[in-house]
Formats: structure tokens, sequence, C-alpha cells
């Protein structure tokens, strides 16, 4: 399909009624589907419009070294957090249809300032207000995202559903507490250990994560806002589950992020 003739509101509007209906899709039609990543971030932005949200930060994913290489991706997949989809621990998801999820424990970084769009930006501690454990709840719109291509699954918001925030673990970066989260983290199941924290080629580090969002935004023109959340990318191992009546949690450093689905 020439680039020239893509629409990426059409492609969103397919998206967003399978969004709303649970309803999952094979593939997009061929019509509306992108063939390259910034059709499909064009898309992405279509969709986060007409779903009417606030937006209130990104999440990255396929972001580990080992994920980016099987991808054959050169940085993360940028998604976008809708405020309302934004929840505290304890809280009860009620997902649109009995369709598996992916539970991925990650850290993440509040925003302290304003970062207009600048090419070649790098991380500064100041820029970080906080450093905080999330649990993202991925629910693709395809059934299987990871052979619909990443143009499609970019489009798709990164199969964002709704990301549960802890407390603040430190302020600004630490590199020691973030490196001992990922060493003492367990991610239990119903009460059982079901994934703890990743390392070597297969770990996301997050501040290389924070600077892949940093050279998308400077692409698309985008300025990051102060108060924002990033949610890096999968910090411990993760795992799919399907069906309601399932309780995750994660301890850390004397607090506990928790919901139930």
């Amino acid at each position: 399909m020439p680039t020239s003739l893509f629409d990426p509101n059409a492609t969103a509007a397919v998206l967003l009624k399978a969004w709303r209906s649970g309803e999952l899709l094979n593939l997009l039609p061929a019509e509306v589907k992108p063939e390259t990543l910034k059709q499909g971030y064009d898309a992405q932005d279509e969709l986060f419009k007409l779903a009417g949200g606030t937006q209130a930060g990104w999440k990255l994913g396929v972001g580990s070294p080992a994920a980016m290489r099987a991808a054959k991706l050169s940085r993360p997949l940028v998604g976008q957090l809708e405020r309302a989809r934004l929840h505290g621990t304890g809280i009860h998801l009620q997902l649109p249809a009995d369709t598996p999820v992916t539970i991925e424990c990650e850290i993440a970084f509040v925003l302290d300032r304003d970062l207009p769009p600048v090419m070649g930006r790098t991380v500064n501690p100041e820029d970080i207000r906080s450093t905080c454990v999330t649990f993202e709840v991925v629910r693709s719109r395809f059934t299987d995202r990871k052979t619909v291509g990443w143009p499609s699954f970019a489009a798709d918001n990164v199969g964002f559903e709704a990301l549960v925030v802890g407390k603040s673990i430190c302020e600004g970066i630490d590199l020691h507490a973030m490196r001992e989260l990922a060493e003492t983290a367990v991610v239990n199941l119903d009460g059982v250990p079901r994934a703890k924290g990743l390392f070597g080629d297969t770990a996301t580090d997050p501040l290389s994560s924070l600077a892949a969002l940093y050279q998308h935004a400077a692409e698309r023109g985008v300025t990051l806002r102060a108060g924002h959340l990033v949610s890096t990318g999968a910090m411990c191992e993760p795992f799919d589950i399907k069906g309601p009546g399932h309780v995750l949690s994660v301890s850390y450093f004397n607090k506990e992020l928790t919901f139930s689905l």
C-alpha cells in the first residue's frame, strides 16, 4: 500500500471498535494496515484522540536487548498512557472480554520538568521527580500480537490496557535501589510466586528505555510533560493469564502493589 494513501484515522477507527467491544482481530484489513512504524505511530495518535482520553504518560515494550534483537528493532516500541486507565494499589480491574492478558511488573519514572523535542537528548537526573513500581496489563486487540507486524502493534498502542501504579521508592533516580528492586522483587499470582527479576540480555534497562522515549519524542515533535509517568518495560519475567478471579501482587521495600482481575 503506497504511503501516500495511508489513512491513520481509518486504522484507528477499526482498532477502537475492537478495543471497546473486546473483539480480537486476526489482522487489520489490508486497506487500513500500516506498513511502517511511522504509519503505526500515526494511527496510534489517532486512536488516542478518538478514544477521547487524557494522556498521562508513556509506556515502552519489547525493550530488552534480547527482545529487540529477536524482533529486529533498533529501540523499544512506545505507547501512550491514558489517565483513566491508571490505577492505585488494590484496584479490581474489569476487563471488557474474557481474553488472555500479559502481566508485566515494571520500573517507572515520573518526569519533573517539560522536555521539548531535541534530537540527541540524553537522560539527566534532573529530568526525574521520582521512581516507582508498576504493573502493566497488556491486552492487544489482536489474537496474536507477535504475528501481525510491529507497525500494527504500534497502532494498537502497543497493547496497553491498564497500569497499576505503586508508591514512590525514591526521589529522582537511584541506581542502587533499582538494582536491589530487580534482585529481590517476586511477583505472586494468587498467592504463589510466579515471576522474578530479569537479568542480562533479557532485562530491560530503565534508563535506556527512557532515552529511547526521548528519541521517539524528538522524531515526532512531541514535548514530554512534567508529572507524566514513563513505564519502562518488564523488570520481571512477563507471563500470560486468562479468566477472572486472579490476584497479582509484588512486595518491595516494605511496600506492596496489588490488584485483581
